[in-house]
């Protein structure tokens, strides 16, 4: 008997050690890059968000040139709602092919679609073309808790910069002679090659998983909820953006499309839920980060956080461009204000988190001031001055950027092992992106809609055709608008209230937030290295002593 209990704990403590090793030659392989390295890893993070708030922006105050070159006002919309569909369509399996391809060969493909964008001459193309994935998987692998906070901020610092620089090089392209428009998309080209060649030659070949890290393991990935997720993905904000403009709302084509929304949406809650035909691992959704009490409702925030960044990038310089006249160069500096604020908010939430460790009053204050800044917004009016703008845009600017990036800071410190750090960076994009992907298909249904027939109604004295009121919509000057003091000063009147009103999306982006915030644990998260809870914990071990007793 004391044989066979020998030979079970023998066998019990060979299974640990054995665990153990795999998991510490893990660790050591995903978190000790050589500090060159890591320091080039660091820069091609940064150029990369550099890029992708350019590419976000730079088709902001460019739609009325967009329209001009290919008309067709119901397909607008996509232009900018492309590129957010596609990365919440691909994040979820992206985050399983990280865990079986190396990080390199998955960073070259997701960089291909940039340089693409402005050659071809239908929407159809330069929709697909715009779908490209940005993703915080390297700093949730290779850093600790308190330094992923750092450089969320940094990488929310720079994507805020490319958006600042977005509208002014696209409007400056946009308005010259010898360029178009298109040129705001090629400008990409240069800085793209910096990335591959970096891309070559620093980034570790590492995959996450020990036992599963081997490309033939994408054989078991849950095909069917990806799927079933991208079809949600591109259904839904097709469903909004369609309905009502290119299909009447009691058409066929919008009933079957709801019906096959609703449909598929039930079936992937069931899929994912039971993990049908697949496993509970191997699951697209991140379940249990979806689940988890912190993450959770921190993705929610970012989603909150996204849907008013949308609302607000995008419409603000509609209203300038409609109700003031501005030019698209000029509807980019009316907009700085909001993008000033929010780069400065990203910086200083950043250091603030880290150092007081609560996160949920950061929340709760984004939430007061998303809903505040929201409820200002949507008293304005053709004859609000520009100063009152100005400051209700500080305020909805200060309360994204307040949990933007550190929504994802606080899911990657309450998990721990790099799985789930990986599922925490793929919840947080997915929760960015959803919200401005649904914050800019509600808003472009809205606006169109809403915008078509207020207009109609007001203009419907003066005759004018259809066209001019989409080009109106488009935010085009048609001269039957400049010829007409008393047709300007209708449409000026009319689209302030159409843009006024999509604030209510915010606003009701600005309640959520604050209920996620009340729903969260008042509680501290240790953002501290490993190396200093190690040093802590040798001096606690220290106070237990009897010396330190006798003390």
């Amino acid at each position: 008997m004391a044989t066979l209990d020998a030979a079970t704990t023998k066998e019990s403590n060979l299974k640990r050690v054995t665990a153990r090793t795999s998991e510490l030659t893990t660790e050591e392989t995903l978190l000790k890059p050589s500090p060159w390295q890591w320091r080039l890893i660091l820069f091609l993070i940064h150029l990369t968000s550099l890029l992708n708030g350019y590419d976000m922006s730079n088709v902001a105050n460019i739609q009325a040139s967009v329209y001009e070159a290919f008309g067709h006002i119901e397909l607008l919309p996509w232009v900018a709602l492309s590129y957010t569909m596609g990365a919440v369509a691909v994040t979820p399996m992206v985050r399983r092919v990280v865990e079986s391809l190396t990080q390199n060969y998955k960073h070259l493909r997701a960089l291909m679609g940039l340089s693409y964008t402005g050659v071809y001459q239908t929407y159809v193309l330069k929709i697909m073309l715009r779908l490209v994935y940005k993703n915080l998987n390297l700093v949730s692998v290779f850093a600790d808790a308190q330094e992923a906070a750092r450089i969320a901020g940094m990488v929310g610092m720079f994507w805020a910069v490319g958006i600042i620089v977005g509208p002014f090089i696209s409007a400056g392209f946009a308005e010259n002679s010898v360029t178009t428009w298109r040129w705001a998309f090629y400008v990409n080209l240069p800085f793209l090659g910096v990335l591959l060649c970096r891309t070559t030659f620093c980034l570790s070949p590492y995959t996450v998983r020990s036992t599963t890290s081997r490309p033939d393991s994408l054989l078991w990935m849950d095909f069917v909820g990806g799927a079933l997720h991208c079809a949600i993905s591109i259904l839904l904000p097709c469903a909004l953006i369609m309905s009502g403009t290119s299909w009447s709302w009691n058409s066929s084509s919008t009933i079957i499309t709801w019906v096959f929304l609703a449909i598929i949406f039930i079936v992937y809650i069931v899929q994912q839920k039971y993990a049908l035909l697949t496993s509970p691992k191997n699951r697209v959704l991140p379940v249990d980060a979806l689940t988890h009490r912190i993450s959770g409702l921190a993705a929610l925030g970012a989603a909150c956080s996204g849907i008013t960044y949308a609302i607000s990038l995008y419409y603000l310089p509609l209203f300038y461009a409609l109700v003031r006249g501005a030019s698209p160069l000029e509807a980019a500096i009316y907009v700085i204000s909001f993008i000033g604020f929010f780069i400065l908010s990203i910086v200083l939430a950043s250091i603030a988190l880290p150092l007081v460790g609560y996160y949920a009053p950061f929340f709760a204050l984004a939430g007061v001031l998303m809903l505040v800044g929201g409820v200002l917004m949507t008293t304005i009016t053709s004859s609000t001055t520009d100063r009152s703008i100005f400051g209700y845009q500080v305020l909805l600017a200060i309360g994204v950027g307040l949990i933007f990036s550190n929504a994802y800071s606080v899911a990657n410190a309450s998990l721990r092992s790099p799985g789930e750090r990986i599922a925490a960076a793929a919840l947080f994009n997915m929760a960015s992106f959803s919200g401005i992907c649904l914050a800019l298909a509600v808003a472009g249904s809205l606006y169109h809609n809403a915008g078509m027939l207020l207009l109609q109604k007001e203009l419907a004295q003066f005759g004018l055709d259809r066209v001019y009121i989409s080009e109106a919509l488009a935010g085009v000057a048609s001269p039957a608008f400049q010829a007409n003091a008393r047709i300007l000063e209708s449409l000026q009147r009319t689209m302030s209230i159409v843009v006024s009103r999509l604030f209510y999306i915010v606003v009701f982006a600005g309640v959520v937030c604050l209920l996620a915030s009340l729903m969260m644990k008042w509680e501290k998260i240790d953002f501290k290295s490993k190396a200093e809870q190690e040093g802590n914990g040798e001096e606690r071990e220290k106070c237990d002593s009897v010396d330190c007793l006798q003390q």
